[in-house]
């Protein structure tokens, strides 16, 4: 009996079932992996090893300080502080929304904060340009797709958790590059393609945006103290962001229930329940197994492409950070190894692909983005099934020049 093989399709199994069910994958991670280490005779201390307190106290004390920051306001009316900076000139408008979602997902949010404050703003946005809604929260959400790999993110952080076992060390500068590279070529691409529907006529009046208050104010400057204190001092972030969000608390910043109530924890278990079954499934062999399968269909040229459309396909079903870089980035070292490919090249096609393929309605980013398109008055059924088709077919585009890019060597470049 192979356990390696059977260990994969408990995996597999996993990832369906919450897919079809619509659950969360984490949770069903953890009734897999509870399950098949009773099969294969392991213990409870084992199974338990596989849950990472320091990654789990790194998503949750960024997501502690991030949740002051929604709830008091600060992070979207400086947001909305920033577009102002657009004023008459309307083509500044989406480079102004990419720069938001670059920003805010870089100082320590991540991804998912980003996404949905560039998809609200997106709409009141487009009213007030003429510029497609839908054009500029895509942007705005590429703008987030390249932050979300600087140093100090949750992204960044189980990347690394990932990548040191296998020795891989120094390539996050190199992400970042090819990340920010890659998403303004394709910005400028969705905005040439959706500028010819851009409306003659455009809204002239602004909304009104108050000043900040003090409780904001401090607010803005505790990231900016989690910027320095991680990137300048390498204080552990998670740490450091509890610290700050708890002494905003203390102050009167922001209302702890209503913090608590806007942490996303159904992604913390979905990120740590599922690495509590990627521990076993490496222990048993099965990512050895998977890099093995991968490898064989291999060569130099068509590693980084296929593993990068691995990478996508299955982000169109799943979770980035919850299910696919788990499953997928343990496996670089031996692939890398075994096909000689740069494993710079292959974390950062993964990272790309797994993020753009987000863009579809089916997954955050898309999501988000047909949330904020319903809440207009003029949004029909005709308008959202052409939506969701336009987000879709986005993200195949974008993932599909990806793997192009990937094959023709560019994210072999830097390493």
């Amino acid at each position: 009996m192979n356990i390696a093989l059977i260990s994969l399709a408990v995996l597999i199994a996993a990832i369906l079932i919450g897919f079809f069910r619509k659950m969360n994958v984490g949770l069903i991670a953890i009734l897999a992996v509870t399950i098949f280490a009773s099969f294969i005779s392991a213990t409870d201390k084992d199974v338990i090893k596989g849950f990472s307190s320091g990654l789990f106290i790194m998503l949750l004390g960024v997501s502690f300080l991030c949740a002051v920051g929604i709830t008091n306001g600060s992070l979207e009316l400086l947001a909305k502080k920033v577009l102002r900076l657009s004023g008459g000139h309307a083509f500044i408008a989406p480079i102004m929304l990419y720069l938001i979602g670059y920003g805010i997902a870089a100082i320590g949010p991540g991804c998912v904060p980003a996404l949905g404050i560039v998809a609200a703003l997106s709409l009141p946005l487009a009213k007030t340009t003429g510029y497609s809604s839908t054009m500029l929260a895509i942007i705005g959400e590429m703008g987030s797709f390249a932050g979300r790999f600087s140093p100090i993110t949750p992204e960044s952080a189980l990347i690394r958790e990932l990548a040191a076992p296998q020795g891989i060390q120094g390539y996050e500068i190199d992400v970042l590059i090819y990340a920010t590279i890659t998403t303004i070529i394709l910005a400028l691409a969705t905005y040439f393609w959706f500028r010819r529907e851009k409306k003659s006529e455009a809204v002239a009046e602004r909304e009104s945006i108050p000043h900040f208050n003090s409780k904001q104010l401090l607010t803005l400057a505790g990231f900016a103290v989690l910027i320095v204190g991680s990137a300048f001092f390498k204080r552990n972030v998670g740490l450091l962001a509890f610290a700050i969000g708890i002494f905003l608390i203390l102050v009167g910043a922001a209302d702890e229930k209503k913090v608590f109530q806007a942490i996303s924890w159904s992604t913390l278990l979905m990120v740590t329940g599922f690495g509590m079954l990627m521990n076993i499934v490496i222990s048993v062999g099965g990512v050895e197994l998977l890099s093995n399968a991968l490898a064989s269909v291999m060569t130099s040229k068509t590693a980084t492409a296929i593993q990068g459309l691995t990478a996508g396909i299955m982000s169109w079903f799943s979770s980035a950070i919850g299910v696919v870089w788990p499953t997928m980035i343990p496996t670089v070292g031996s692939v890398a190894t075994n096909v000689g490919v740069s494993p710079v090249g292959l974390i950062s096609i993964m990272c790309l692909t797994a993020s753009f393929a987000g863009l579809s309605p089916a997954s955050t980013g898309g999501g988000l983005i047909m949330a904020a398109a319903s809440s207009d008055p003029d949004f029909d059924k005709e308008k959202e099934n052409k939506l969701f088709l336009t987000l879709f077919a986005v993200s195949a585009v974008c993932l599909f020049l990806l793997v192009l890019a990937a094959l023709l060597g560019l994210y072999s470049i830097l390493g």
